[in-house]
């Protein structure tokens, strides 16, 4: 089944000083693709900026050393207002364009995928992705564990073709420490029971997190806020159970494990 959508963004950024091109991708809306692109080349003029320097200099510099910016298969290029920028300088919002960067988000999916004979196998898991996959990204993301369940159960030919969609929820982040405190990371091992009495469900469920000290306060809070969101996604309900939850009981040990929600 093809999606239904366009598929996402791309940005081109080309580095006039190495005369070299890189692109930036997965840009779910042509306006956040525009925006960032808008951001990085208004970035690169104020870089170049230094005090008293006339306009047809800062264009020559930027010429030379700046970098331009153009949206894939869009009619946007960054340095279509390079002349606004040049005459106003940007200010430091305006030139965040890190801030406006893909950021990697977490999902939880559910499919079904076909062979071309109709059989199917049911798969899902945990992925980050920086936007919603759709019906093709989904086959992609989940094509070899399908074809490893066909083949375990003598299904023939082992061969995806297409999927169905039983559940796609996008989960909460993990807790990250501030900027400003560089200790090292820990493991801790967060073990929770909780219930849901809106769609009458609870469970006891774990997960080990990364934290410079032993989580407490609004940091455990949101560890396990995000074991009941995964939990309550796994059964199909989707995340936002996880307000209307109680907690049973919560028991936090340090351990060895390697965190299976990491902070990189």
């Amino acid at each position: 089944m093809p999606d239904q959508r366009k598929p996402p963004f791309t940005v081109v950024v080309f580095d006039m000083a190495k005369t070299s091109e890189h692109v930036v991708s997965g840009f779910e809306t042509l306006d956040a693709a525009t925006s960032y692109a808008i951001a990085r080349v208004r970035a690169s003029v104020e870089e170049l900026r230094k005090p008293g320097i006339a306009a047809a200099e800062l264009r020559r510099h930027w010429h030379i050393h700046g970098e331009d910016c153009t949206v894939l298969n869009a009619n946007v290029r960054g340095s279509d207002l390079l002349n606004d920028f040049i005459a106003t300088p940007g200010t430091p919002a305006e030139c965040d364009w890190r801030a406006l960067a893909p950021r990697l988000r977490r999902f939880y999916a559910a499919v079904n995928v076909f062979n071309n004979d109709g059989k199917s196998i049911r798969v899902s898991g945990f992925f980050r992705a920086t936007y919603r996959l759709w019906h093709a990204g989904l086959l992609a993301r989940f094509g070899d564990d399908a074809i490893a369940s066909f083949k375990a159960k003598g299904i023939t030919p082992a061969v995806p073709t297409r999927v169905s969609v039983d559940h796609h929820f996008e989960q909460p982040d993990p807790p990250r420490p501030p900027l400003s405190d560089i200790r090292p990371l820990l493991s801790w091992k967060v073990e929770i029971d909780f219930g849901c009495t809106d769609v009458r469900f609870g469970a006891k469920t774990d997960g080990v997190f990364a934290w410079p000290e032993e989580p407490t306060g609004r940091a455990l809070n949101d560890m396990t806020h995000l074991l009941m969101a995964d939990r309550l996604s796994m059964y199909g309900t989707g995340p936002e159970g996880a307000y209307y939850s109680e907690l049973v009981w919560v028991k936090v040990t340090e351990t060895d494990a390697a965190p299976d929600y990491p902070l990189n």
